[in-house]
């Protein structure tokens, strides 16, 4: 059945990337987060192939690979998705994308059962940010407000949080709940390797560069 077994997790839309194992009960078999400072997915590889060989395990052991979509940091998630991408194709293991601010989401609504609401967003620049917003539903939970472009301005108006309201800034979604949404994505049949793509809500920074210097010409 897809997504029995152990699942491979990733996620790479912020400056600390992260690999996760988990076992068919999603117990934690293995974790790896980028120390602070480093920049780069070099090690995303390495490190996920380690986690394996710790529980003498093969690639086509797994039940199924799950990946972050982000939205986030265009170079990691697309080296992230190739690489999960890349997984699965060979031995043709189920596959799933993941929303990684849905990720984040989850991951304080599992640890505080105190918090009903939480609304995630990353600065996208130019005075926009990214937003999404995510509520508790009896043992789940459930997306309010789809990842979207915001202006600055309404994320600013938000305040602060409160106990049951959460607004979190910035997250680094942990590989666990990347795995956790994944496996329930996997059971569902997962995703065609096609269609995991890059949750990009908008062009790059360099691409809007490039527009604007050569609308100065």
């Amino acid at each position: 059945m897809k997504g029995s077994g152990p699942i491979l997790a990733m996620d790479a839309s912020s400056v600390r990337p992260t690999v996760a194992l988990l076992g068919p009960a999603d117990e934690a078999w293995g974790h790896w987060v980028q120390k602070a400072g480093l920049r780069g997915t070099r090690e995303l590889a390495v490190r996920a192939s380690e986690l394996l060989q710790a529980r003498e395990l093969a690639v086509g052991d797994l039940g199924g690979v799950a990946v972050g979509i982000g939205p986030g940091s265009y170079t990691g998630l697309r080296a992230a998705i190739a690489f999960a991408v890349g997984l699965t194709r060979p031995s043709k293991l189920p596959l799933a994308g993941v929303a990684s601010v849905e990720a984040a989401a989850w991951g304080i609504l599992r640890t505080d059962p105190a918090v009903e609401a939480v609304t995630v967003v990353l600065d996208a620049r130019r005075d926009e940010c990214y937003r999404a917003d995510y509520r508790r539903k009896g043992a789940w939970f459930e997306e309010t407000g789809a990842p979207r472009l915001v202006p600055s301005s309404e994320v600013d108006a938000l305040g602060d949080s409160t106990a049951s309201q959460i607004i979190v800034r910035e997250p680094d979604p942990d590989g666990y709940d990347v795995g956790a949404l994944g496996r329930r994505r996997l059971m569902a049949g997962g995703d065609a390797p096609a269609a995991v793509l890059p949750l990009y809500l908008k062009r790059s920074h360099a691409e809007i560069a490039l527009e604007e210097r050569t609308r100065r010409r």
